[in-house]
This record gives structure tokens, C-alpha cells and sequence, in this order.
């Protein structure tokens, strides 16, 4: 054993048996611990790969995975397949390219594998399998559709047209989230169905949802209910699509977050046909006009009172003519200036617009306020108000003939001191969450080192002083207890030897006497 590893286990080869047990488990458990936690912290992020998968997308999924060694993790109901969120992208343009996943059941595919010995009947099957599961495939692709499953009656072909049955079809679907199909949605699936059957009328197919309930509506007695579901979703159309432009203006002028718009309108779809005679009695046209005119020669003629003396002076009278005449009429018949029209308004024209408007106020630090003191709400001025209400009433083409309202109101949107919350929250950048993540890992090591094994040397430290202070004294003790010892057999010996003295004087002065001479 190297000498420096020696040095830094004596303290613990020093130890009892009980207590190198206790150590080494301690420590044990911290490197477990420590262990967990980075093994918690740089824990591979895994994200769904797919969702809502049949069982056999689900296993053709798992396969290629394995095949491309690829880790991966299944959800608990077994509809969902998992893996590193790195590869999430790159692996769905690689299922995708062979045709994963298929959607559930069986579609064209099947017809890939060629069987010779196949009958006609097990064919016709096979293309009705086929064609059920594309259809299924298609309907599950629409927004809001978990998954759909069809089923067709395609009766046999006969020779005579009265005899043959009409191809039904049923399509059941189950949305997300209990979601639910607009009337539309449920007559373009009618529809989709219908036209790939051949001859399959569109009265012929029902859609139900997960729950059994009806959704289409084929029947002719269903018409003025096809007709208000338009017209409920037109108004709902233009009512959202208005309420968008307003919110996307507000933002603009006041800010983010900071406004609320909600329009209802009502239309109206009575079919008015008018007509319409109108005269102008200023403005007189020639309606007719008629002219003659008569000319040609004539004798003198007398134009007086018929009788003897007339004819006997010959005097001319006057409105006599002689040698010539003409005559000319003209009649002129006029008439007031009329005008007729035939005006057919259209059908669904708006009839009135209402609006509501949300506008939160300002929140400013208060005169004088510490750093970190409470906002204090303050409401926007009336010719800031005005001028929003103009910009709205711009946006929704105001007609107050029409009887429109717009109504703007200015309204804390929080608690006054909470303060604003602009933007998003900076503590989400990617950059700083990895960040602290190592923050974490370096404060469970500190942690770690300042709570279990500096208290645990500490302890260590304390307990070798002990022993070495039991052992001094258990020495002490020791050496104390044989000088006394010693002290003892020395004072038994004096005393013994004084007994021989008395006893035998004579024989103690020659032994002393000897001593003196050895020393000699």
C-alpha cells in the first residue's frame, strides 16, 4: 500500500470494527445519494414520439426502434412511444418514410402481399378491409380527431337496376379532449365517405361520436336545421374573426395582455323584394308629336255672303285669296318622367354590431416609493379613452343608423402593488436552466461534504482523542499502580531484612562487612 494512502486511512484503520462499519456505511449511502442526484439532474428528457397509436403502429414503431438501437419508453396504456427529445424530429421523418404510423387497421398495403391462390370472395373482402381503413386513416388526419373507424355494406352488383340495394356506410369518431364537430366538419366527412364509394349517396352514411350520439343530419326534414347551424356558424365566424382584428389593434396601441374585445352581432336573413314606380315632376318628356301640312293652287274666289249684289260688283273680301294656299298642324303631347325598379336585398345582411372593450390602466411606482414598493394603479385619461373608441368603432365599420354600440370601458386588470409582468419569465431561458442545473449538482455535493462528512470526520476526530486520552490514563493508572507495587515489595523488604538484623546481628555486620570489602 502506497505510504501516502496509508497516512489517510490510519484514522479510520484505527477505529473498532463497530465503528469502521458505521463509517463505511455512511459513506456509502452519501455516494448513493450523491449518485442519485446526478443521475436525477442529467436524466435523459424523454417527449412522445407519437400519441393515440393502435397496437399495431405501436409494435411496428417499437421494432424500428430496436432496430436502430434507439432507446425508448412506452406510456402506461400503451398508446404512446417515447424517446430523447434530440431525436424526437429526426425520427418522424424516418417512420414517416415508411409509411409509420399507418393510422390503425389495414389499408392498400394489404394487396403488397401476393397470394395466388386468393379467391375472389377473400379479394373483395381484402378490398373492403382496405378501403375501411384508408377512409379511417383519412377521417383521423382532421383537426380535433383521435381516431375514426368505418364501415361500409357494399351489396352485390345484380342485373337489374330496381333490384340492386344503395352501399351504406357508418363512421364512428372519437375527438380529443370530448371536443366536438361544427355541422360542417360532420357534412365534409358525409361527403368525403360518399365519394369514394362509387354510387354511395351522401343520405346514406351516419357519423356518430364515441358516445353514440348522431351527428349527421341526411334527412330532408333536417334542412331548416342545416340551414340555422350555417348561419349560427357564420356568425360565430365573423364574431371571432372581428374580435381578432380589435385584439390585434388594442395590443398594438395599449399593449400585450393589457385589453379585452368581445363583439356580438346579428344578421339578418328575411329575403325582401321590392319594387319601386317613381315620378319626377320637374322633368316633363315629349310623349307624342304629330304635325300635317296642306299646300296648292285655287281660283279667285269670292269669300263674301253668297248672293246677287256679290256677284254682280266683283269686290274681293277681305281673307280672299287669289292665285295660291297653305295650311299646316302640329300636336305635341307631353308626360311626367317615371321610373320603375325591381330591388331584391340580399339574404343574411349585417344588422347590428355591439362591442365591448376591456382596457386595463397604467401601474407607475409611487411618488417617492422605496425600490421594490407596490405599483399604484393609475386609470388612463378621457382623451386616451376617445381615441380608442374612434380606432374600434374605425375597425368595425360603426353605423349608427344601423343602431351599433361600442362601449369602451377602462378597468384594473390586477391587484394594485402587484405589479406587471412583462414579457416572459426570464428564468425559463434555456441557457439559464442548464445553469441551474449545475447550481444544483455543486449545492447537493456541498451539501453533502458540510452535513455528513465534516460532521462525520469531526466525529471521527473526537473519538480518536477520546481513546488516546483513555489509553493515558489507563497507562497512568498503570504506572501508578506498580510504583506502589514496588514501593510496597521495597518497604516489605526493609522490614524483612530489619527482623534479620535483630535476629542475627552477627551475621549482618559480616555481610555488610563483605559489601564494603567487594566495593573495594
Amino acid at each position: 500500500m502506497p505510504e501516502g494512502l496509508k497516512k489517510l486511512l490510519e484514522p479510520f484503520l484505527a477505529l473498532s470494527k463497530a465503528r469502521r462499519l458505521i463509517v463505511g456505511g455512511v459513506a456509502l449511502v452519501s455516494l448513493i445519494a450523491f449518485g442519485a442526484l446526478i443521475m436525477v439532474a442529467n436524466k435523459t428528457d424523454y417527449r412522445p414520439l407519437f400519441t393515440n397509436l393502435s397496437t399495431e403502429d405501436a409494435g411496428e414503431i417499437v421494432k424500428k426502434l430496436k432496430d436502430q438501437k434507439v432507446p425508448y419508453q412506452i406510456s402506461n396504456d400503451g398508446k404512446a412511444v417515447l424517446v430523447p427529445s434530440d431525436k424526437v424530429y429526426d425520427l418522424r421523418l424516418s417512420l414517416a418514410s415508411d409509411g409509420l404510423p399507418q393510422g390503425g387497421g389495414v389499408g392498400f398495403e394489404i394487396f403488397d402481399r401476393k397470394n395466388f391462390g386468393m379467391t375472389e370472395f377473400v379479394q373483395k373482402l381484402n378490398y373492403q378491409r382496405a378501403l375501411q381503413g384508408e377512409l379511417g386513416r383519412t377521417i383521423a388526419q382532421l383537426g380535433g380527431v383521435e381516431s375514426a373507424r368505418v364501415h361500409l355494406a357494399l351489396p352485390e352488383k345484380t342485373l337489374f337496376k330496381e333490384a340492386e340495394k344503395p352501399a351504406t356506410a357508418s363512421v364512428v369518431i372519437k375527438m380529443r379532449s370530448n371536443g366536438l364537430l361544427r355541422d360542417s366538419e360532420v357534412q365534409g366527412i358525409v361527403h368525403l365517405v360518399a365519394s369514394s364509394i362509387e354510387g354511395m349517396d351522401p343520405e346514406n352514411v351516419t357519423v356518430l361520436d364515441s358516445r353514440g350520439k348522431v351527428l349527421s343530419k341526411n334527412s330532408p326534414n333536417d334542412a331548416a336545421s342545416k340551414i340555422s347551424g350555417v348561419r349560427q356558424e357564420t356568425q360565430h365566424n365573423f364574431e371571432r374573426g372581428q374580435e381578432e382584428k380589435l385584439q390585434t389593434l388594442l395590443d398594438k396601441v395599449v399593449g400585450s395582455g393589457k385589453s379585452v374585445a368581445r363583439v356580438s352581432a346579428s344578421f339578418d336573413y328575411k329575403q325582401v323584394e321590392k319594387f319601386e314606380e317613381r315620378y319626377d315632376p320637374d322633368s316633363a318628356a315629349v310623349r307624342s308629336e304629330q304635325r300635317s301640312e296642306e299646300k296648292g293652287a285655287t281660283s279667285s274666289t269670292q269669300s263674301g255672303v253668297p248672293g246677287v249684289q256679290s256677284n254682280i260688283n266683283r269686290v274681293t273680301p277681305p281673307g280672299a285669296t287669289s292665285g295660291g294656299g297653305s295650311k299646316s298642324d302640329e300636336t305635341l303631347n307631353y308626360e311626367v318622367s317615371r321610373s320603375t325598379a325591381r330591388i331584391i336585398e340580399p339574404v343574411g345582411a349585417l344588422a347590428k354590431v355591439s362591442v365591448a372593450i376591456l382596457v386595463d390602466g397604467k401601474y407607475e411606482p409611487p411618488v417617492g416609493g422605496k425600490p421594490g414598493a407596490p405599483l399604484k394603479y393609475q386609470p388612463r385619461s378621457p382623451d386616451e379613452m376617445q381615441k380608442i373608441e374612434a380606432l374600434v368603432k374605425s375597425a368595425v365599420g360603426f353605423n349608427a343608423e344601423r343602431g351599433d354600440q361600442v362601449t369602451v370601458a377602462n378597468i384594473p386588470f390586477q391587484e394594485t402593488g402587484e405589479g406587471t409582468d412583462e414579457g416572459a419569465k426570464w428564468y425559463n431561458a434555456p441557457i439559464l436552466q442548464a445553469l441551474m442545473k449545475n447550481v444544483l449538482i455543486g449545492l447537493g455535493f456541498l451539501a453533502l461534504v458540510l452535513f455528513v462528512v465534516r460532521p462525520l470526520m469531526k466525529l471521527l476526530h473526537v473519538e480518536k482523542q477520546k481513546e488516546v486520552l483513555q489509553v493515558n490514563d489507563l497507562e497512568a493508572q498503570k504506572l501508578i499502580e506498580e510504583q506502589k507495587r514496588e514501593a510496597a515489595v521495597e518497604r516489605q523488604t526493609q522490614l524483612e531484612l530489619v527482623e534479620k538484623v535483630k535476629q542475627d546481628p552477627y551475621q549482618a555486620a559480616q555481610i555488610i562487612q563483605n559489601w564494603l570489602t567487594r566495593k573495594e
